[in-house]
């Protein structure tokens, strides 16, 4: 590996935090539903931790590699 690539991050980091955001995203969702008195559905709860957790893992790898690419005098 040369020193222009950057490190890769570990699948089951990405893993553990597109599954941490994704609850976070759903939990933060359900208690809007359960505020405007709508009932809670299972199914929306693991689709939107899925989707949104998906997003955020490859959200990760892309901000980790734009970040990178940022050189220190530019911060």
């Amino acid at each position: 590996m040369n020193n222009n690539e950057p490190d890769k991050i570990p699948w089951k980091n990405r893993i553990v935090l597109g599954l941490f955001s994704g609850l976070v995203y759903a939990g933060i969702m359900a208690a809007f539903d359960y505020a405007s008195d709508l009932p809670f559905h299972e199914v929306k709860f693991v689709f939107s931790t899925l989707i949104f957790g998906t997003f955020m893992a490859i959200a990760t790898r892309w901000m980790v590699k734009k970040k990178e690419k940022v050189k220190p005098d530019e911060i």
